[in-house]
């Protein structure tokens, strides 16, 4: 959208206010470089879509498209330009954590876009190079997602696989939970007591898997919300996805 104006907001917003726009710089500052592992962030956006607006934020000077050397596809990532957002794209999460999430409600359950955010919580690999499986299981998934109620999340020296097929590896921890109450409690807006008191969530396992996973859900009693922030650049992680 072009607002024909001088104001620097004015052409500001043009560049980064589409629909969808802010949500693929998030991911891109997380650090997700190819099409599939952006589109993860994106999951209700089609592909036609996405990468249409890929090439309108290259026009737009926010990121660039480069070829991988000796494999096929490109990766993208962001210019300087694109870079210098980070602090807002922060302080629009910020906003949106304390005065926005607090609301959601049925509508907003996602659970393919809950998995794939909560992959920066495991950046730090398990101690002892031990191999972690955590399996979730969800109930009360909107019916668009009624494939995706069981989750595989393999941590092994220092990459993440992400599952909806079970790999066979039995599991070290298992969450089975209410798919809203688990992203109320993961984002600080429910205590897990009250969730495990109301029977919302159910985690059980290992003790020392139990012990990796609680440290790094860095949950809080009393809760405070909480947003996965990109002023800094994220550690390049190994991310594999595996699909039914």
């Amino acid at each position: 959208m072009r607002y024909g104006s001088f104001c620097p907001i004015a052409k500001a917003a043009e560049a980064i206010t589409g629909r969808w726009t802010p949500l693929i710089l998030y991911e891109l500052m997380r650090g997700s470089e190819r099409f599939s592992e952006i589109q993860c962030g994106v999951p209700l956006m089609p592909r036609s879509l996405l990468a249409r607006r890929l090439r309108e934020m290259e026009l737009d000077g926010l990121i660039i498209r480069i070829r991988r050397e000796g494999q096929r596809g490109h990766i993208y990532r962001l210019t300087p330009a694109g870079d210098a957002l980070r602090p807002l794209i922060d302080q629009l999460g910020y906003w949106g954590t304390h005065w926005r999430v607090p609301y959601i409600d049925e509508n907003d359950r996602n659970v393919s876009h809950l998995m794939w955010s909560m992959r920066g919580l495991f950046s730090v690999a398990p101690p002892h190079g031990r191999r972690i499986v955590i399996h979730y299981e969800f109930r009360n998934l909107p019916r668009r997602d009624h494939k995706l109620r069981r989750w595989w999340l393999i941590l092994h020296d220092g990459s993440i696989e992400l599952c909806v097929t079970d790999m066979g590896f039995d599991p070290d921890v298992t969450v089975k939970a209410d798919l809203l109450a688990f992203f109320r409690v993961v984002h600080g807006h429910v205590s897990l007591r009250q969730a495990r008191r109301e029977g919302d969530i159910e985690i059980d396992g290992d003790p020392a898997a139990l012990d990796y996973f609680m440290e790094r859900l860095a949950l809080s009693d009393p809760p405070v919300p909480r947003f996965i922030t990109v002023t800094n650049p994220p550690e390049p992680v190994r991310m594999t996805i595996r699909a039914a």
